[in-house]
Parts: C-alpha cells; sequence; structure tokens
C-alpha cells in the first residue's frame, strides 16, 4: 500500500503500442460496460417521464464518458492531455443530468427554480474553474490538476441530488428510494481515497478502486429507480 503519492504507472506492450495504465482502462472499461447495460436496459423500457428519461441520458453519457477515460489513461503516450478533454466534459455534463433526474422528483414551486438555478450556477461555477485550471496551471505534465474541479463538482453533485433527495424520498414517498442514498454511501470511500492518494498496489490503484465503487453506486441507483418505478416501466 501507497499513501500519499502515487505508484510508477504501469505500461504494457500491446500490439506495437505502449500502453500506459492498463488497470485504469480496465476498471473504466467495466464501470462503462455496467452504466451502458443500465442506459439500454431504460431504453427497451421506453420511459416516458423526465425522470426516467434522464437517468437513461444519464447512463448513457456516463457510460461513453469511462470508456473514453480509460483510453485517455492508456494512450496518454499518443494523445496527450487532449485525449483526456472529452471524459473530462463529458463527465461534467453527465452529473448535470443526475441532477436534473433527481431534482424531477420535486414540485414545480419556488423552491424548485431556487434548486434550478443553484444547479446551473455550480455548473457555471466547474465550468469556470475546470477553464481556469487548464490555462494557469501545468497539465500537460499533471493532468491530474485538471480533473480536480471535476472530482469535487461529481461528490457535490451526487451527495447533494442523489444523497440527500434520495433519504428524504425514502421517509416521505417509498422506501425503496433508500437505493439511491445507499450507492451514494458505497461511492463516498472513494473520495477519500482519491484526495489522500490512498493507493493499494499498483494493478489496483486509487483510481480502480474508485472506479469500481462507482460501478456498484450506479447498480444501487439502477435499482432504486427500477423499484421506484415498477408500474411505469412494466
Amino acid at each position: 500500500m501507497l499513501i500519499g503519492e502515487d505508484f510508477e504507472k504501469l505500461r504494457i506492450e500491446l500490439f506495437g503500442y505502449t500502453i500506459i495504465e492498463p488497470n485504469a482502462l480496465i476498471t473504466d472499461t467495466l464501470m462503462a460496460a455496467v452504466s451502458l447495460f443500465f442506459a439500454y436496459s431504460l431504453f427497451k423500457k421506453k420511459p416516458q417521464t423526465p425522470f426516467l428519461s434522464r437517468w437513461y441520458y444519464f447512463f448513457l453519457i456516463f457510460g461513453i464518458s469511462s470508456f473514453s477515460g480509460g483510453l485517455g489513461h492508456s494512450f496518454y503516450l499518443y494523445w496527450g492531455v487532449a485525449g483526456k478533454f472529452f471524459n473530462w466534459i463529458s463527465g461534467i455534463l453527465a452529473i448535470y443530468i443526475l441532477e436534473q433526474a433527481m431534482l424531477m422528483l420535486l414540485k414545480k414551486d419556488s423552491k424548485y427554480k431556487t434548486y434550478q438555478n443553484l444547479l446551473h450556477l455550480k455548473l457555471f461555477l466547474t465550468i469556470i474553474a475546470f477553464t481556469a485550471v487548464c490555462i494557469t496551471q501545468p497539465i500537460q505534465l499533471k493532468p491530474q490538476l485538471a480533473f480536480i474541479p471535476i472530482a469535487l463538482n461529481t461528490f457535490v453533485g451526487v451527495i447533494v441530488t442523489v444523497g440527500i433527495l434520495g433519504y428524504r424520498f425514502s421517509r416521505t414517498r417509498d422506501v425503496n428510494y433508500k437505493y439511491f442514498y445507499y450507492g451514494v454511501l458505497i461511492m463516498l470511500p472513494s473520495a477519500v481515497f482519491f484526495f489522500f492518494k490512498i493507493n493499494l498496489q499498483p494493478w489496483f490503484d486509487k483510481n480502480d478502486f474508485s472506479h469500481v465503487l462507482f460501478a456498484l453506486g450506479i447498480g444501487f441507483f439502477y435499482w432504486g429507480i427500477i423499484q421506484t418505478n415498477q408500474k411505469r416501466l412494466a
């Protein structure tokens, strides 16, 4: 185990290419496959409500973003930091859609408008912070710096919308909303591993740990969707 710093990046030769962090490609692909499977499952059921359709688009975009993130890691020698931008930007979009999905459960009153404005402000600040980091910091040498505002946006968005609203609705509407905040609780340790650089071993570092927890967490989100919308999805 290594704490406070990262292991030297793994490299393997494959089909004449030097692949960096093959472990990240594996766990990113796992996360992508799980998310895309959930998107496909919802698509087959033809979701008709704003809540379900937004969850469909979240799983779809998050799955594509995750897979591109794995490619960005592994082909960094050839693509450089440019190969990471699609993952970064689509990741911001995916979280915004997730937040919108949960807001669809609220009544359309003055509080709803306030929450919408706060989400828009959060999105704006995230984009500003991300842009500022890209302009002012040496992301060509340390691309992880550009990921920090994205990671913060992800954890805040998931906790506040899925976690808090999931807990609230599990107490006031349907007990099955508990699966949403269960998923958030499963994801939470990944923040500790990421920000404190807790790496278990070279083939399963902080990123891999986060990817596995996120795959499990969104699994609980999907189960919560199914359980709270049985009649609509029948």
